[in-house]
């Protein structure tokens, strides 16, 4: 999903990520159904929960198997 710079190894934003924004999704049905009366307070908890532990979660995930583009750096150390 990258622009062509970075290829699979980019960082998107969190803010770009669909995850995010359906996880934000969840969190608005969540609390929608708690104000409309059709689910107790203690679903509508579990799942905004839920929602934040996947988009924390996914940013985790990202940040743990980034790797950065390190071409020529082999080199660099073999000259020192």
């Amino acid at each position: 999903m990258g622009t062509g710079n970075g290829g699979v190894n980019e960082i998107i934003p969190w803010h770009k990520q669909k995850t995010t924004w359906t996880a934000i999704a969840g969190v608005v049905a969540a609390i929608g159904g708690y104000f409309t009366g059709e689910v107790s307070i203690v679903v509508c908890v579990g799942s905004v929960f839920g929602a934040l532990a996947i988009i924390f979660g996914r940013q985790g995930i990202e940040k743990s198997t980034y790797i950065p583009d390190i071409k020529g750096r082999g080199e660099e150390l073999k000259e020192s």
